[in-house]
């Protein structure tokens, strides 16, 4: 078995870390894998008789995850989530929960 880290920029969140180790986990020749959306890498141990950091970079590229060195300026993309479009978001508190809150609810 080898190791190989690679970068993938697009990892943002624990919902593309899912996905991510979703599109890897069946890969024929994949023994193991982890995701961090923090490092923004998936780190993973493979047979080199089956596959290969190429096949690997090819089917996160196939599932959408482009892979490579991050940019300093790069973002969150602003064409998927809908949160990046939705504006200010204002919630209230319900008057019910106020009532219940207090010392008796710290744990």
């Amino acid at each position: 078995m080898e190791e190989v880290t690679i970068a993938v920029p697009g990892l943002w969140a624990d919902h593309h870390v899912v996905t991510v180790l979703g599109l890897l986990r069946n890969e024929p020749g994949v023994a193991s894998v982890t995701a961090s959306a923090l490092e923004k890498n998936v780190r993973l141990s493979y047979d080199p008789e089956t596959t290969g950091p190429e096949q690997i970079a090819a089917r996160l590229n196939e599932g959408g995850y482009a892979t490579g060195a991050a940019g300093d300026d790069e973002a969150p993309p602003t064409d998927k989530p809908a949160w990046n479009t939705a504006g200010v978001r204002i919630t209230t508190t319900d008057p019910a929960d106020l009532a219940m809150s207090g010392d008796h609810r710290k744990y």
